[in-house]
């Protein structure tokens, strides 16, 4: 799904003093701002070391898919982990600022050996798409001021949305997104959304979970139901204030096999 490049996650606008401040130049900067500062805002986030979280799909009361990610914010490095099968698993290890799926680089292990070549290659394309995505389900309330974010308010299904376009950032600019808003917290409450693959879909944003940060909390939603209710997504964040380096060094498999 949604592929900004999370390494833009820095916040940093243009003519901004602050990523805690963001100019707001219209009704729809002020509604994302809103909407962030629901979610615990920028200075929080910014000052949380790293997170890690699992991804999952649920569908008709089965898992069918679960990733786990770690991200080491502050030294721009991330772990992901997903099946490649019953009786596999891939770990992989990159910096998602610098990642350029033309030339990838980083470490990746079958479940525990190193993959070099092509292979190497395209699971590591794969692991920064994994971690896009699913970064995008759990952290979107702190994403809608990101640069080259088009933000405007829209109705959609009878009500004000406020919707997000992207100017050829990520690697699917032609996604668009309708953000459900509470009106009175500014809570995102949740999401439509149109893919440049022609997929949409609506999923409400529920079950909270509260994170401590060095400098306030941040406030995530852990599951996303889907409006037949046959489909759930779970995000399933920890907020990390240290960093384990084993992470970035052992790729022997941590992911519960027990998932699937």
């Amino acid at each position: 799904m949604r592929t900004l490049a999370l390494a833009l996650l820095a916040f940093s606008l243009a003519g901004c003093e602050s990523p805690s401040s963001p100019r707001l130049e219209t009704p729809a900067d002020s509604l994302a701002f809103r909407v962030t500062e629901s979610a615990g805002g920028l200075r929080a986030w910014e000052s949380l070391p790293g997170l890690a979280f699992e991804w999952a799909v649920v569908r008709d009361s089965v898992e069918v898919v679960r990733t786990r990610h770690v991200w080491d914010k502050r030294g721009d490095r991330v772990r992901s982990e997903w099946l490649g099968g019953q009786d596999s698993t891939y770990v992989a290890v990159f910096q998602p600022s610098r990642f350029d799926p033309n030339a990838p680089e980083g470490s990746v292990a079958l479940d525990g050996l190193e993959v070099v070549g092509p292979e190497a290659a395209e699971r590591l394309v794969e692991a920064n798409g994994r971690f896009v995505n699913d970064g995008y389900w759990l952290l979107a309330p702190l994403k809608v001021l990101d640069p080259g974010v088009r933000r405007t308010v829209e109705a959609r299904d009878g009500f004000d949305r406020l919707a997000l376009g992207f100017d050829r950032v990520g690697l699917t600019p032609g996604d668009r997104y309708w953000i459900e808003v509470e009106d009175v917290s500014g809570a995102m409450t949740g999401w439509s959304f149109q893919l440049e693959s022609g997929n949409e879909g609506r999923f409400q944003w529920v079950d909270p979970v509260e994170l401590d940060t060095p400098d306030g909390p941040l406030f995530l939603a852990r599951t996303k139901v889907s409006d037949d209710g046959q489909s759930l997504i779970l995000t399933e964040p920890t907020a990390l204030l240290e960093i384990d380096e084993t992470e970035f060094t052992d790729l022997r498999p941590r992911m519960k096999r027990s998932a699937l």
